[in-house]
Parts: C-alpha cells; structure tokens; sequence
C-alpha cells in the first residue's frame, strides 16, 4: 500500500511543477508581448510621421525645383534678347536690358561670359559657374534632407517589423504554454512547454533587433 501511494504523489509534485513552469512562462511571454506590441506601436507611429515628412519636405523641394524652372525660362529669354540685339548692332539698347532687367546674378555672370575669349567658353552664361539661381540650391538641399527623412523612416518601420515578428512568435509561446496543462499526459505537457520556450527564444531575439541590439 505504501507504494502504491508514493506514486501519485510524486506524480501530483511532477504536474505542479510543470504547471509552475507554465505559469512563469505564461507571465514573462505576456509581458513581453505586451512589450514588443507597445514597440511596435510606436514604430509605427514614428514610421508614419518620418514618411509625413519627408513627403512635405520633398514637395517644398519640387517647389524651389518649380520656381527655379521660371527664373532659369525667364533668364533665357532675356539673354536671347539680349545677345539679338548685340548681333543686330543695338549695343547701347542691349546694355539698358541688361542693366534694367537682368538680376543681378545674370548681370554677374554675363559680365564674366563677356571676358572669356570667343570661342573658348560656353555659348551662354547661363552655362557658366558663374550664373546661380538660389532657388535650386535651396531645392537640392531640401531633396536631400526628404531622403535622409525618408531613409530614417524607412529603417524605424523595419524595427516595427521586427517588433511585429516577435509578438507572432510570443503569442505562439502563450498558446502552447496555456493548453500545456490542460493535457494528462506529462510527456505531451513537457513536448508543449519546450516548444513555448523555444518560441520565447526568436520572440527575444527579435526584439533585441527592434531595439537595435543585435
């Protein structure tokens, strides 16, 4: 009789500490679920404000882009005037052109084409270094930064991927970890919990990648 009684007993210890084992694991894939989808939602959120604006950033860009098309159009078609009026003999009228309706940046730079030797230079000064339109400055510098807006939000979206992948691998940990002590057989209880346990790995892993840990 007594060893008939021994049995169950060591059997009743072996259940509840499987069932402790469950229930650790329990707790800690739930927090770390509720941790990876808290990540996750901020991620996104940063994510979703980075591509906002790097898409203002570059439709500021595309503005300057626009606005140095109509002053480089209108430069041209003045200097075309201009250089007509020079051909035709008309010096003295192509010098008040130049002095009352080029800007300045054109006046500048059609004064230094003028000292380059014929033939040796460009066919315009608008060809030159010397010609600038402020304009595209500021749009190139602009396009720039949108990229670099872009790129970030691109690599915080990548680490609420990650967050996401470690919530699906967490939350597998949580089913097999909770039906584990709903079956009788200790050799099924333990096949479930290794495998929970096992989940919990990539669910950390991928965490540590959300964080840029690894």
């Amino acid at each position: 009789m007594t060893e008939t009684q021994t049995a169950p007993e060591a059997e009743g210890e072996g259940l509840n500490w499987l069932e402790m084992i469950a229930a650790l694991l329990l707790g800690v894939a739930g927090i770390l679920t509720a941790y990876a989808a808290y990540n996750g939602a901020l991620a996104g959120g940063d994510a979703l404000k980075g591509y906002t604006q790097s898409s203002r950033t570059n439709s500021d860009a595309n503005g300057y882009y626009n606005d140095y098309a109509s002053i480089y159009n209108g430069d041209q078609a003045l200097f075309t005037q201009y250089q007509l009026l020079v051909e035709a003999g008309n010096q003295d009228t192509a010098d008040v052109l130049k002095d009352n309706l080029f800007r300045p940046e054109l006046a500048a730079a059609t004064d230094a084409w003028l000292e380059i030797p014929e033939g040796e230079g460009p066919l315009t000064p608008l060809d030159t270094d010397a010609y600038t339109v402020e304009q595209l400055d500021t749009a190139d510098a602009l396009a720039a930064q949108a990229q670099i807006e872009f790129e970030e939000a691109a690599l915080i979206d990548d680490q609420g991927d990650n967050f996401d992948l470690a919530s699906v691998y967490l939350a597998v940990a949580l089913f097999f970890a909770g039906i584990a002590t709903l079956f009788k057989v200790r050799n099924i209880q333990i096949a479930m919990l290794v495998f929970a346990i096992l989940m919990v790995g990539p669910g950390l892993w991928f965490i540590a990648k959300g964080k840029g840990w690894s």
